[in-house]
């Protein structure tokens, strides 16, 4: 399974979407959180917490999709 990874911005926030090449179903959705001036240092500090843990996960993830087609077979030679 081959896949299409989409990036974008939203605004000022980034975005990033991998699809399957072949049906097109979304298998990874990911913006960068967004962030109101108004809250507190405490919320600021958890949310930045938060958006660490975020892009651990989708790293994660992206490393999972790719040894999946890397043990299907699917990756082109060289990767």
């Amino acid at each position: 399974m081959s896949y299409r990874i989409n990036t974008g911005l939203r605004g000022a926030n980034p975005t990033l979407q991998i699809c399957d090449a072949s049906s097109g179903s979304v298998r990874l959705a990911w913006e960068y959180p967004r962030q109101d001036p108004k809250l507190s240092v405490e919320d600021r500090e958890l949310l930045a917490m938060r958006r660490e843990e975020a892009i651990h996960e989708l790293f994660r993830r992206l490393f999972l999709l790719t040894t999946e087609q890397y043990l299907k077979g699917e990756l082109p030679e060289g990767h």
